[in-house]
């Protein structure tokens, strides 16, 4: 079924919804007005009543497209010529009806029935379902609050692979909770090879967008999941204090792995599935849950300067908000029961998760103030960003109790428009190579073992054009006065754990081949700046502080090997279920353990605190 007919179905049912996406227009000349006239707290207040509406609408939209995505993918797999036209076999035009959905999709309330999906979800033999949403079923006439969650299955092709047949998909509709629990308790008790790396963003997406196309180059990359929409949906449900926190813990874990389970005939030689975080806005929420869901896998965060993450927002809100883009992102035509086109609809637009905060951040004097002297949408994209670097540092206030110690990636050095002092052009770019294989050294686990040639070929290959296209599509919105990046830094200069006094945040990964987790010391940095020549100069002896192994019983095992043995929540130091949240992380742990998070090189972390 062509691209644009789904979107012609969802038009009419999502009309309502959408307006608010799509009159900018007039809403900044309302922004304008409001600026004159209220107060900043005043100001500020109205803004976040619109960012919630906006977010809410964004949230709901998405909710109608994954289901009808899915049911055009079932109907595809049914009519013999759903690929090339809405026609049934029978003459009449097929339309996305959630009343056909809700008839079609199997509603499960029984402990039978959970157990005997858990069982389902589990055999290898059949493909693992996509979560499709995650919400209330205003329909339930059991109880309204109940929060439920939609699986759909693919079904069994000839190969055995995940592809679609004839047969059409298998959707269900299961208590969220209850569900979550039984599949956190069963991959608890699996044992498995693949390894997670998470990227946390505070770049407007960018770092979501380039590891995306560089990590499908080449298979031995590992598999992804980008930006999925649950994520969001579970952000909120945290936000507002709709279910406990342990509760949360388990729905992260669970479905997490269910994801990864879902990948794991492309994970490619690395054994790795790679998840990249719906936008900033959502760090403050998921992060620190997130990390206590999973200490011993890796974890990236990604950062770019503000003036660069605030461009880049723009970019995308005036490029994006659109109906057609809410709808279906990507896919162009490809046929409804593609599987690609499956996921990528399943995904959350980057330009909502860049630009509307989740929650405000509060814990800063006159953050209003500053706020009220720059345009609506610009406030937003400044409050995400900082709202996400600020959940980094606080969870590295923390380091010693917690153990975060994550690759700090600066984009600057990705992108190629930062280097290390004054060096030449042709030596920034190749540090900027040499960053590009660090990252990837990390997020495979391949340290100790090169990555490929072709795979590093290729991987640069993808990056010289997505960062292009980057490039491109930014360039229109870099047009600042001196006095315009002054309203922006002043934003940034209020929370003093942004300025640190020097241009990059703290344990950010300097490029070099032996290549180190923790800076030999404190570089002191603002990242809303660039560089100074001498900022970042290399501190002699540094290099050697990756070459030791790990002391104690994590010494014993083989830290370079592809993936991490997931164990899971209740044998995870800071696990959220099973052991409590505030035991001592020192009785949680277990020896012996394959820490993910180390893939990159075997070292003991406290040798650096």
């Amino acid at each position: 079924m062509p691209h644009n007919d789904i979107v012609q179905t969802l038009a009419t049912t999502a009309l309502t919804t959408a307006l608010a996406l799509t009159i900018s227009l007039p809403l900044l000349q309302m922004d304008s007005v409001s600026r004159k006239v209220l107060s900043p707290d005043r100001l500020r207040a109205k803004r976040r009543s619109t960012q919630v509406y906006e977010m809410d609408k964004a949230v709901e939209i998405q909710r109608l497209q994954n289901k009808a995505v899915v049911q055009a993918a079932a109907f595809a797999a049914k009519e013999p010529t759903a690929t090339n036209s809405r026609m049934r076999t029978d003459g009449s035009t097929w339309r996305y009806n959630p009343k056909d959905d809700r008839l079609e999709t199997e509603l499960l309330s029984t402990q039978e029935e959970y157990d005997e999906l858990v069982k389902h979800i589990l055999d290898k033999k059949v493909p693992t379902p996509y979560i499709v949403a995650i919400d209330k079923d205003d329909e339930d006439g059991l109880d309204k609050r109940e929060i439920y969650l939609w699986l759909a299955f693919p079904p069994v092709s000839d190969d055995g692979k995940d592809k679609e047949t004839k047969e059409g998909w298998r959707r269900v509709q299961v208590p969220l909770i209850p569900l979550a629990n039984l599949l956190a308790e069963a991959f608890d008790n699996q044992i498995t090879s693949t390894a997670l790396c998470f990227i946390t963003d505070a770049s407007s997406g960018l770092s979501s967008e380039v590891l995306h196309h560089i990590l499908n180059s080449d298979n031995n990359l590992g598999a992804v999941v980008k930006e999925p929409s649950w994520m969001v949906v579970v952000a909120r449900i945290l936000q507002r204090n709709i279910i406990r926190k342990e509760n949360v813990g388990n729905i992260i874990f669970a479905l997490t792995r269910l994801e990864a389970w879902r990948l794991r005939n492309r994970v490619g030689t690395s054994r790795t599935v790679v998840f990249t975080l719906p936008g900033q806005a959502v760090t403050p929420a998921l992060l620190p849950i997130l990390y206590k869901s999973f200490p011993h896998e890796r974890h990236v965060f990604a950062y770019d300067t503000c003036f660069e993450s605030v461009t880049r927002g723009l970019m995308l809100r005036k490029t994006t908000v659109k109906l057609s883009a809410m709808m279906l992102p990507g896919g162009n035509g490809a046929a409804a029961g593609d599987s690609p086109l499956v996921e990528e609809a399943l995904r959350m637009p980057s330009w909502v998760t860049s630009s509307a905060p989740i929650s405000q951040l509060k814990s800063i004097r006159k953050l209003g103030d500053a706020l009220a002297d720059l345009p609506a949408d610009q406030a937003g994209i400044i409050e995400a960003w900082m709202a996400s670097i600020d959940a980094f540092l606080k969870l590295k206030e923390e380091e010693r109790t917690n153990n975060y110690t994550p690759f700090v990636c600066r984009m600057g050095f990705i992108m190629g428009r930062t280097g290390l002092g004054n060096l030449a052009s042709d030596k920034v770019q190749e540090l900027n190579d040499l960053a590009l294989v660090n990252l990837l050294q990390y997020i495979t686990g391949s340290r100790s073992r090169p990555l490929k040639d072709e795979t590093v070929v290729a991987a640069k290959k993808a990056l010289e054009e997505v960062k292009a296209k980057c490039i491109d599509d930014g360039e229109p919105y870099k047009q600042y006065s001196h006095d315009q990046k002054k309203l922006l830094e002043a934003c940034c200069f209020l929370h003093h754990g942004i300025l640190i006094g020097d241009k990059t945040l703290m344990d950010t990964v300097q490029p070099r081949k032996e290549w180190s987790l923790k800076a030999a010391r404190k570089l002191q940095s603002c990242a809303c700046c660039d560089p100074e020549e001498d900022d970042e100069e290399d501190d002699e002896g540094d290099d050697t502080k990756l070459s030791a192994a790990g002391d104690g019983e994590s010494s014993k095992v083989d830290m370079t090997m592809p993936g991490a043995f997931a164990m899971g929540l209740n044998k995870r130091p800071n696990a959220l279920a099973g052991n409590g949240e505030d035991a001592p992380a020192a009785k949680k742990k277990q020896a012996g353990y394959v820490d993910g998070s180390r893939g990159a090189g075997a070292f003991d972390l406290s040798k650096f605190g």
